[in-house]
């Protein structure tokens, strides 16, 4: 019997691959290239700007975080004693530099909100801003606990809300959830009721407020920030910022009605202020939305 050389059997191989090789590639001319995810992906991205999205991905609502939109919000001190006045100075960054041309948003170019992460001690303040762009304003927290700082600004017609935390620290802090809801709240003397239409999660809804001093209704109220009144937002939970607007033309005098949507279901906490004898009022509301 011959056994084949070395030679020979190298020579055998090579020729059984090139045939393989050859059958290969004819059946790959037939079918057409593959698709595979990774192409698709990319597909997908190409489309969108180098970005896949999903269809129907919900808008996120403002003042969730420091920075949105290229603009961060940088804020110092944010650790405080309970009671002890302290300036907070801020700046907005845009790519890395300090933001110094802000448009007039409700009459102020800049508002700053601050409220404890329970809804409670709301202020609406406006800070002034020096020529290298640092805001300023000296702030006093009375009572212990997390508060969340909110910058609400606009730059090139775009409105923009960022938000931080400043933790107040001394004494006991006893955290609160939102009160329940009422159709009626009480502040300085004065009476307010809320009319309502049908809450619904993302649809735009009409919320009516009707003013009264002593059980009479409210005359001449004066403009607050170009409007009868200024109406801030806050979701239970993560205190996420929704932008609400006044309504020009409304029923009574003493009524003042803004257009707000709900983003989900569940708690919010409503504060509107209002001037009337020269004094900015604030009265506060639960509302909730079914889920």
């Amino acid at each position: 019997m011959n056994t084949p050389r070395p030679y020979m059997k190298i020579g055998l191989f090579v020729l059984g691959l090139a045939a393989l090789f050859a059958v290969s590639v004819a059946i790959g001319s037939a079918v057409g290239p593959a698709e595979t995810e990774s192409s698709e992906m990319e597909e997908t991205m190409d489309a969108h700007g180098g970005h896949e999205t999903t269809a129907g991905a919900a808008h996120q609502p403002a003042g969730l975080g420091v920075s949105a939109d290229a603009y961060t919000l940088r804020l110092t001190p944010t650790q405080v004693e309970r009671g002890e006045e302290r300036v907070l100075r801020f700046r907005i960054e845009h790519d890395g530099g300090a933001v110094t041309e802000f448009d007039k948003l409700h009459e102020r170019r800049m508002h700053l909100i601050v409220v404890r992460r329970d809804g409670t001690g709301f202020r609406h303040l406006h800070p002034e801003m020096d020529a290298a762009g640092t805001w300023a304003l000296p702030v006093a927290f009375s009572q212990p606990g997390v508060y969340r700082v909110f910058a609400d600004f606009a730059v090139e017609g775009e409105q923009e809300t960022l938000a931080t935390d400043v933790f107040a620290s001394g004494g006991k802090f006893e955290a609160r959830p939102f009160p329940a809801p009422q159709p009626d709240a009480e502040t300085e003397g004065y009476e307010v009721d809320l009319e309502a239409e049908e809450l619904v999660a993302g649809k735009p809804v009409a919320l009516s407020f009707a003013l009264s001093e002593e059980g009479h209704p409210v005359e001449e109220l004066q403009p607050y920030l170009g409007a009868d009144g200024h109406l801030v937002a806050l979701r239970e939970g993560d205190l996420a910022f929704l932008h609400v607007h006044p309504e020009e033309e409304h029923g009574a005098p003493n009524e003042i009605v803004f257009e707000a949507e709900f983003p989900t279901a569940g708690r919010y906490r409503l504060y509107l202020q209002f001037r009337h004898d020269g004094a900015v009022r604030t009265a506060e509301f639960t509302v909730e939305v079914p889920r």
